[in-house]
């Protein structure tokens, strides 16, 4: 019988650059010429809005309404989000209720549909596709993060023109893109889409979002659309140096309380685990993890569980939670399916927990073994690392403090609870 190692909890620190006030921070940036001199006065504007888990999301999206209705507009709100939310309207409104985007509390309708039109093709060849209620309007504002993506890396990543591509091409936008990957990159794929629909003229800007290690807002900045491309393409670096870390670049183990396509597009940010997908194989980069344990599924991801194919283990509670129709669309739209692969699970936590010790070998025993234990891949600040990483992580200057050793403890019913439940 396999033991398990004792684990102590670490606090680490990161820069932590905030917005002091989100409405002078949006206000501000919709003062500025080019927006400033816009008539906006009796015009029916679409606020896109994504299915990530950004902070201050809802309050983001209510001070962008509350300026747009200064300047005499009549604003309201889009579900921008490809075939998220079980690629359908209802779905994808109910994706945005959770995130507090709701008609009482910013102010302004939502209005969901999955129905596109196609705004022709690409120089590249590929299909364009829009929200047909956005494309109806008299201008779309696109509200976004600015992240590392989760499948590539490129000139551009996650942001308003992945947004307007994919979010606002809903399912059909989505397939478009992903099919075409095979014979381009994707942030060629993405450039090309969304410069046609800027070209189209919809577009009237793009509010960026930057967070720093903490998942708290770092910058907002509101771009017009003929300059969104050179702003991304310059905030980008800046997103990547703000992401939280891992203390150690190997561990034999990383549990991972809960998994979520609110934490990340694919359900553990590769950027984190360094563990990602390409087209049917799995990569492995830095940092160095031989074993990705999965214990549950949040809540707002509606039993979306892409991302639990990232892991080589998993809880049956994960497992149970898990929507396979909405799990497999995601999966399919982009071409991805070993993401929702489901990994080796067992009656309780406490025989899997065993089981990853002897996956392992002889020579990894509980004194010697690198294990880390997060909440997710957004809550990097206090994390569980097992005794064997203590003598190192004392000297590590991104350390804090280090709590005294503990036991790991199962319930009556061999269950773990996870470490971090609010």
């Amino acid at each position: 019988m396999n033991e398990l190692p004792r684990i102590a909890f670490i606090e680490q620190r990161f820069p932590r650059p905030q917005v002091g006030s989100i409405a002078q921070a949006i206000q501000g940036g919709f003062s500025t010429d080019t927006l400033a001199q816009m008539d906006l006065r009796g015009k029916q504007l679409a606020i896109a809005v994504g299915s990530r888990g950004i902070a201050n999301l809802a309050e983001i999206v209510r001070e962008t309404v509350t300026v747009l209705k200064t300047r005499g507009a009549e604003p309201f709100i889009v579900p921008a989000m490809g075939s998220h939310g079980g690629g359908t309207p209802e779905g994808q409104q109910k994706t945005l209720e959770d995130y507090g985007v709701t008609e009482n509390n910013i102010g302004a309708p939502v209005r969901s549909s999955m129905e596109t039109i196609c705004l022709g093709e690409t120089n590249d060849g590929i299909p364009v596709h829009i929200d047909r209620i956005a494309s109806e309007s008299d201008g779309i504002i696109v509200i976004n993060r600015i992240k590392p993506h989760t499948d590539f890396h490129g000139v551009i990543e996650s942001g308003i023109l992945k947004m307007i591509t994919i979010g606002l091409g809903n399912r059909n936008g989505a397939l478009a893109c992903h099919a075409n990957t095979s014979r381009l990159t994707y942030d060629q794929i993405i450039l090309s889409i969304s410069n046609t629909v800027i070209a189209a003229g919809k577009i009237l800007c793009g509010v960026s979002v930057l967070e720093n290690a903490y998942h708290e807002t770092a910058s907002i900045e509101v771009i017009p659309a003929a300059n969104i491309e050179d702003r991304e393409r310059a905030l980008l670096p800046r997103a990547k140096e703000l992401m939280p870390s891992l203390p150690v670049d190997q561990a034999e183990v990383l549990m991972i309380d809960r998994i979520g396509k609110n934490i990340s597009g694919a359900g553990i940010d590769p950027n984190i685990s360094g563990r990602w997908f390409g087209v049917n194989h799995r990569v492995q980069e830095t940092p160095d993890i031989t074993r990705i344990v999965a214990l549950d599924l949040t809540e707002e991801s509606m039993g979306n569980a892409v991302g639990i194919g990232l892991a080589d283990f998993c809880s049956k509670k994960l497992v149970d939670k898990m929507n396979p129709s909405i799990s497999y669309l995601n999966s399919i739209t982009s071409r991805n399916l070993p993401t929702v692969f489901i990994p080796i699970h067992f009656d309780t936590d406490q025989i899997m927990m065993r089981q990853v010790m002897e996956s392992l070998g002889e020579r990894v025993t509980a004194e010697n073994v690198r294990l880390l234990w997060i909440r997710d891949t957004l809550s990097l600040k206090r994390i569980a690392v097992s005794e064997a990483l203590v003598p190192e992580l004392r000297e590590n200057p991104q350390v804090d403090s280090i709590s005294e050793l503990q036991s790991i403890r199962f319930d009556e019913d061999g269950m773990l609870d996870g470490l971090f439940d609010d």
